[in-house]
């Protein structure tokens, strides 16, 4: 399967600056992506999607040389998927990931690849439980047993982007999915979840 990592926002909620090279423990969030990525035996390429606001970023992705970029608009997030995957000329089920997802791992994308093969359904959406979130979520959904996040992880098919497609839900209720990098005291929760990773292991 072929990955889209969307990473043309403005991140105006981070203050200014282009949020996919922030760094997080001197690293560009978007190479803990692109690492996650690469890492997994289910992704065979890897797209980034960038826009003229973000032009640090595309140079990144061309000197990381792991992933290909495609220019969108910048017009906001659906609106650029679908402007990518059109461009990309892909009529398929790709994987789509936010590119301020640091803590992401290879074991999540082949589970979350895994799961779309077995469920039959058009799309896929990863979510948590809110109540796990570390912060109060801007987005809370009521259309399963309890209320979800979604994790910025999603599988959709290129070829129905002209209508909903029926979807299937996977919940993982991993901390370090919900670590949505939103905000710059975000990536302070990062560094938390990292450091207790390193004393437990």
């Amino acid at each position: 399967m072929e990955a889209l990592v969307m990473a043309g926002g403005k991140g105006t909620r981070m203050g200014g600056g282009e949020k996919p090279i922030m760094t997080l423990r001197g690293k560009p969030m978007l190479a803990y992506v692109l690492d996650a990525l690469s890492g997994s035996r289910s992704i065979e390429k890897i797209n980034v999607a960038v826009s003229p606001d973000v032009p640090r970023t595309a140079e990144f992705v061309l000197m990381d040389g792991r992933a290909l970029t495609v220019m969108t608009p910048g017009s906001g997030f659906i609106e650029d998927m679908g402007y990518a995957l059109s461009v990309l000329g892909l009529f398929e089920p790709v994987l789509v990931v936010a590119a301020d997802l640091p803590l992401i791992t290879p074991e999540v994308i082949d589970r979350v690849v895994d799961a779309y093969e077995k469920c039959g359904k058009e799309a896929l959406s990863v979510r948590v439980e809110a109540d796990i979130a570390p912060w109060t979520p801007d987005t809370v959904l009521n259309d399963t047993e309890k209320p979800t996040v979604p994790a910025g992880i999603n599988v959709v098919h290129s070829a129905h982007m002209d209508r909903a497609q029926e979807e299937h839900v996977l919940v993982i209720n991993d901390a370090k999915l919900a670590a949505n990098v939103n905000y710059r005291k975000d990536l302070t929760y990062c560094e938390h979840l990292f450091a207790q990773e390193q004393e437990q292991g």
